[in-house]
């Protein structure tokens, strides 16, 4: 049985050529969004805070997450006294919570000073409230201040780390948008290579950017590829150079080289229909509110494949 399917595999090889080079992807609707049990899709939008996300309690701490929110780790950038930068923690037990307008951690003042105090700017107990700001890098800043509203970045403030999320469903990221030899509808070939690669576009190859904004602040995201795994349905699994390089006529029945950017497998070893599922991983940096912070998110796409074996006329 080997020996006569090689020899019907070598009859048919100007007709696996054929079957190969009229494989032009036929693209259905790219993704199928985040994989069952993908957490980093559970998007909340709307841009205010759930609840106990970094929610402060009476004395001003931080909640169960310390203020950081979901989404991946978050940093907060205070400036020195020669323009640079550096990072410091977003809440301090002593200190307060960091504002980056202002490069300083801001505690609510408790007692409140008397309602004669200067530092009232004119106000009233009542009218707002005074705060104790500490400044680090910038140590003749800070001081006793009366705000209207709590500084930002105060108790938390917006939720950043939700804002990225909120921008990252703007983005509408996809799996990838499968190109395929043997083409979708067709029959490909027992032994012959199989060729995949991704439809370039802002939601499946990127980078593409999105903003959200709430209270004020804008926190921006963008996304790019970080790898796609494919899944050819029969055991093989290959991570490829991305996109992928989309098969040509060319190429013949060579198998695809990753050192030529291409993407595919040497060919299914048996008759049977197959499916060909793309898993993408989009790694997202977020940068606003003083803050920056990065998460990864994943989507899925799938193609069906069905193979079967060259039939020579006469045998």
């Amino acid at each position: 049985m080997l020996n006569r399917r090689i020899r019907v595999l070598a009859a048919g090889t100007a007709l696996a050529l054929s079957l190969l080079v009229n494989s032009a992807a036929a693209v259905d609707g790219p993704g199928t969004g985040c994989p069952p049990g993908a957490t980093d899709c559970d998007v909340h939008s709307g841009g205010e805070k759930p609840p106990d996300w970094g929610k402060p309690g009476r004395d001003g701490k931080p909640g169960d997450d310390g203020g950081k929110g979901r989404g991946g780790s978050a940093k907060c950038m205070a400036r020195d006294g020669s323009g640079g930068t550096f990072e410091v923690p977003c809440h301090d037990e002593e200190s307060g919570w960091f504002d980056q307008s202002s490069s300083c951690y801001w505690r609510l003042l408790e007692p409140q000073p008397a309602a004669n105090d200067p530092v009232w700017d004119g106000h009233t107990p009542g009218d707002g409230a005074v705060y104790n700001g500490q400044c680090p890098g910038q140590p003749l800043a800070g001081g006793l201040r009366w705000f209207q509203n709590p500084p930002p970045g105060y108790g938390g403030g917006p939720n950043l780390a939700a804002l990225a999320e909120e921008a990252v469903t703007k983005m509408r990221l996809l799996g990838a948008d499968i190109g395929i030899a043997p083409k979708r509808g067709g029959t490909g070939t027992v032994g012959v290579p199989v060729w995949v690669w991704n439809g370039p576009s802002p939601q499946t190859t990127g980078p593409t950017s999105a903003s959200a904004t709430a209270l004020g602040v804008t926190v921006t995201a963008t996304a790019t590829v970080q790898n796609v795994v494919w899944n050819f349905g029969n055991g093989t699994t290959v991570s490829c150079p991305f996109p992928g390089t989309p098969y040509s006529a060319s190429f013949r029945l060579n198998p695809p080289s990753t050192a030529n950017g291409q993407c595919g497998m040497p060919g299914y070893s048996r008759v049977g229909e197959y499916t060909v599922t793309a898993t993408t991983t989009w790694a997202v940096h977020w940068v606003g509110g003083g803050q920056q912070g990065d998460l990864t998110t994943t989507r899925t796409s799938q193609a069906p494949v069905r193979i079967g074996e060259v039939q020579v006329v006469g045998q």
